[in-house]
């Protein structure tokens, strides 16, 4: 039996794949990269997907009028949601699915943005999610509201992005971080979004290096161990 779809969602010309999905691949996925900000056709559901990742990206959810596709993605998240698909928000992804969900999205109110490595606060109810408290890498400018009815996993710092992730019914999942960087794709952010380090809440370069080298081991091994877990009932047997 040929393993189910896993669509990955890009929405920028990453300098190589992630390491979350990597690792879906080796572990038997059928992974379909989808890049609509290239004009790429999002796909039509059907219910028998193992599931939807939707990746961060440098839009902003505020500018939804100038980025038509992002509507489309909206429409996408709707239909994993209506099917039960398992769905995936990272950063610009989680963006997006607590805007379906009502909650609002915008950029910090006193100008602040997260860059480099933060505590995660795991609450209550994220002990089936998180082992328990993280290190994690960050990079945004906008944050969200807790979603109507969803249940929140973990929380930030409360200056920069004090939501980092939550939960709404069995299959969708936001998380505001990004556990899914590689040292490469590290690399490019630092040299692309140059000009952000320095803004009040961002670490420095050699900050961000010092926390990549102490950290990632640790977030990785974390990220892997939820993959396995979120998609593994919908793995082809």
């Amino acid at each position: 039996m040929p393993a189910r779809p896993l669509y990955v969602i890009e929405h920028w010309a990453v300098a190589e794949p992630d390491a979350g999905r990597r690792h879906l691949i080796a572990h038997g996925h059928d992974v379909r990269v989808v890049e609509p900000w290239r004009g790429e056709t999002l796909p039509v559901l059907t219910g028998d997907e193992a599931g939807v990742m939707i990746m961060g990206g440098p839009q902003m959810v505020t500018d939804l009028a100038v980025y038509p596709y992002l509507s489309a993605e909206c429409a996408l998240i709707e239909q994993a949601m209506a099917k039960s698909v398992p769905l995936v928000g990272v950063c610009l992804g989680s963006q997006l699915i607590a805007h379906v969900l009502g909650a609002s999205v915008d950029f910090n109110p006193e100008g602040r943005m997260a860059m480099g490595f933060y505590p995660l606060d795991v609450t209550s109810a994220g002990r089936d999610i998180f082992d328990g408290p993280l290190m994690a890498l960050s990079g945004n400018q906008q944050g969200w509201t807790v979603p109507p009815g969803a249940t929140m996993l973990s929380h930030g710092n409360p200056a920069l992005t004090p939501n980092q992730a939550f939960r709404t019914g069995d299959t969708t999942i936001g998380f505001q971080f990004h556990p899914e960087v590689t040292r490469t794709i590290l690399d490019q952010w630092q040299t692309e979004f140059a000009g952000l380090i320095g803004r009040s809440g961002t670490q420095s370069k050699s900050e961000q290096d010092a926390g990549f080298a102490r950290h990632d081991a640790v977030l990785k091994a974390w990220y892997f161990d939820f993959l396995d877990r979120w998609f593994q009932t919908h793995l082809a047997t």
